[in-house]
């Protein structure tokens, strides 16, 4: 019989992860560094949950008619200019 590495089964992909470094040494060189990074991974679940939200937002709704409203108006002067010039 197999034994497995790892016991527990795969591990699933972060949704969010924050990274910090600080380093500080004196007479070995180096006098402190400081690193932080915070990435956010686009997973299924993730993609979805934002979706939902935007898909039920009042406030999201409303933005994304006004930016189609917009680039509609946008469009429209572009068209109408264009055979113009």
């Amino acid at each position: 019989m197999l034994t497995r590495q790892k016991p527990f089964g795969r591990r699933r992909a972060p949704i969010a992860e924050f990274k910090s470094l600080e380093e500080e040494y004196m007479q070995g060189e180096l006098s402190k560094r400081s690193e932080r990074a915070f990435a956010v991974y686009l997973t299924p679940l993730f993609a979805v949950a934002v979706v939902i939200i935007l898909i039920f937002s009042p406030e999201s709704r409303a933005l994304a008619l006004e930016i189609g409203a917009k680039s509609f108006e946008f469009g429209k002067d572009w068209i109408l200019r264009g055979p113009l010039k």
